[in-house]
């Protein structure tokens, strides 16, 4: 194989990673985004101003991604409760990573909060987490077989309370951008050596 060839099949590589990760997807319109609130009509463990954050965080569609902020406090017996937590991720991440999703932090308490200012009853938070969505008509899709689902009823059972909020614009050291570029490179690079010994 030529030199030439094997940086094009590289490029190539990378543009069709960049396709999946990033994509091109068209902004959400005001229509889409009322059919998925219609979901939480019934749903009594969202308030109404919640729903109307969720509805505005939607409408305000900017077509990049976005970052999911989760604080978690597990109820007790913690090992019944981070089993059923861990069950409801491996449904829910499985499908969230088929639409370039995927975790960017996640870690337990390794003791109670060091600083409180003006949340006094802030404390007693289990696990913190950030999760990485490729864009809001991602969390769109995702959310009708989410919510009300059985793998999210384990959630809901594992949680003595939670709270998230969508974060954007976001930025990361590295991530997986960088990082595939660098590994296609390095590949095509040992080949291109190898090829021209």
């Amino acid at each position: 194989m030529s030199a030439v060839m094997i940086w094009i099949i590289a490029v190539l590589a990378y543009a069709a990673f960049w396709f999946w990760y990033v994509g091109f997807q068209k902004k959400v319109t005001p229509q889409e985004v009322a059919a998925t609130m219609c979901i939480f009509e019934h749903d009594d463990t969202w308030t109404a101003t919640q729903k109307e954050h969720l509805r505005k965080f939607l409408l305000d569609d900017d077509g990049k991604d976005f970052v999911m902020v989760n604080l978690l406090h597990l109820k007790s017996p913690k090992k019944e409760s981070l089993e059923k937590l861990n069950t409801y991720q491996k449904i829910f991440l499985g499908s969230l990573l088929r639409k370039a999703g995927h975790p960017v932090m996640i870690a337990r308490a390794a003791s109670g909060n060091v600083e409180n200012v003006a949340c006094d009853h802030a404390d007693d938070w289990s696990v913190a987490g950030m999760i990485r969505y490729r864009s809001r008509r991602d969390l769109m899709n995702i959310l009708p077989a989410t919510i009300g689902s059985e793998h999210h009823g384990l959630k809901l059972e594992s949680l003595e309370k939670t709270f998230a909020f969508p974060a954007s614009p976001w930025f990361m050291f590295g991530g997986p951008r960088i990082v595939v570029a660098l590994g296609i490179a390095l590949l095509a690079s040992v080949l291109h050596i190898t090829t021209a010994l």
